[in-house]
């Protein structure tokens, strides 16, 4: 049967070191003043573990006995595995050799062979694995409730495992994106770590599985302060194209330059000194309101580095564009129609009042309810879409948002006729009956 042991030499020696994987050494060593020139109870198959004394105390070789009792290196990883946590019948810090059972040996051997890969070979192992190109950063943009979100999840992605999600806002910053040191209890010790945000924790993802696409969605990117929160992150942005004609084709989607950061290149890559790049198989995607555009500006040269995505507003296309508006005889594909037209008709007067248009989700099929309908919609037209003209939809009689709702609420007859300007009611109606006898 074969055996299996751990070998203890001072972290100094470094013979093992020097002799290349698969040769073969013949060696003496002393134990207990006594000089042994050959290990009789050894027998070919047998394996061993190689361990470093303090201060080193790791592990990262392993041997095998050949045919004629001769040593031969199977692996060696550059700084080891700690045996934390490891039973052993004696401690080797104090033996030379100590025997173990199958099962122990494997879980050693299988921490250095995991560290192996994962601080050294990560980029030599992703190789082997084609790595999918064309990764882009994408800025898809709309009036409120266009179906954004919804475009993303049907046209790109909508597995939970392949996404990181996140919503700009004016509080979220750069160490919420990228992450940052906290206090951590490790061991019953606090430690301060590196704790990664929604991107560092993606691009190892994508980076550790080349095969498959990732997706970083950022909703509302215009609502916080983008170019802080990207801060460096920016220069990556800019990914190699098959026009720019000087790139491999396997290297199309990559970020174009790289970036140093020693706490993100170390949770990605296990080496703080390794430069940043987005890879291949990555995808940014960002939505944004163009009613809210005027929250935080996003300047030229950054979006530039975007591919905008102009999501078209098509209200009849919504799944209850044809449901009627509870209360009344008009159904909702019809009413947001004539309010989108009216409302380009205005922004010839006011400037950008197209992006107060109402997006085919404006509101859900549950939201066409007598109760919560004029408290999102009229609401919205009364305050912000028309508060400039407001007699342009509703009726002169209504000096107040309060006299709107509450008319409509109480109006025992079509609720939106009681409240809406005669000839914006009729051409309602007649939209409605025009759509109608096209299907």
């Amino acid at each position: 049967m074969k055996g299996h042991y751990i070998l203890s030499v001072d972290s100094f020696v470094n013979a093992f070191s020097m002799l290349d994987t698969s040769k073969e050494i013949l060696f003496k060593y002393t134990k207990s003043g006594n000089a042994v020139s050959d290990m009789d109870v050894l027998s070919e198959g047998d394996q061993f573990l190689v361990y470093k004394r303090n201060p080193v105390g790791s592990v990262n070789i392993m041997l095998e006995v050949t045919s004629n009792k001769r040593f031969k290196k199977i692996i060696e990883v550059a700084d080891g595995t700690s045996l934390a946590g490891i039973q052993l019948a004696a401690k080797p810090e104090e033996t030379d050799l100590v025997q173990v059972d199958e099962s122990t040996f494997n879980v050693i051997l299988k921490r250095m062979v995991n560290l192996k890969i994962s601080e050294e070979d990560k980029r030599e192992s992703s190789d082997l694995e084609q790595r999918i190109t064309g990764g882009e950063n994408v800025l898809l943009y709309g009036v409120p409730g266009v179906g954004k979100s919804h475009t993303i999840k049907q046209d790109y992605c909508d597995d939970s495992n392949r996404m990181e999600r996140v919503v700009f806002h004016p509080d979220y910053t750069y160490s919420d994106f990228v992450g940052q040191i906290l206090p951590k209890v490790v061991e019953g010790r606090l430690k301060y770590v590196f704790t990664p945000g929604p991107f560092t924790k993606l691009l190892k993802k994508a980076w550790d599985n080349p095969s498959k696409k990732f997706y970083l969605v950022v909703e509302e990117i215009n609502r916080g302060n983008a170019p802080a929160i990207f801060g460096e992150i920016f220069q990556l942005l800019d990914r190699k194209e098959a026009g720019a004609h000087k790139y491999k084709e396997s290297e199309y989607g990559e970020s174009e330059y790289g970036i140093t950061n020693f706490e993100v290149a170390a949770e990605v890559f296990g080496d703080e000194d390794r430069e940043i790049r987005i890879p291949s198989n990555m995808w940014i995607l960002a939505t944004m309101n163009t009613a809210d555009q005027n929250v935080f500006t996003l300047d030229t040269a950054f979006q530039r580095r975007w591919n905008m995505q102009h999501i078209r507003n098509d209200v009849m296309k919504a799944g209850h564009s044809f449901s009627k508006i509870e209360g009344s005889a008009i159904e909702w594909g019809a009413f947001a129609s004539v309010i989108n037209d009216m409302v380009v008709d205005v922004s010839v007067d006011l400037a950008s009042s197209e992006d107060k248009r109402l997006g085919a989700y404006f509101v859900r099929l549950n939201e066409l309810s007598a109760k919560k309908f004029p408290e999102k919609v009229l609401k919205y037209l009364w305050d912000d879409a028309f508060k400039m003209d407001k007699e342009a939809v509703f009726d002169e009689k209504f000096k107040s948002l309060e006299m709107v709702i509450e008319t409509y609420e109480q109006s025992e007859s079509d609720k939106l006729q009681a409240v809406l300007r005669m000839e914006v009611y009729k051409k309602m109606f007649d939209t409605m009956m025009a759509k109608r006898s096209e299907e």
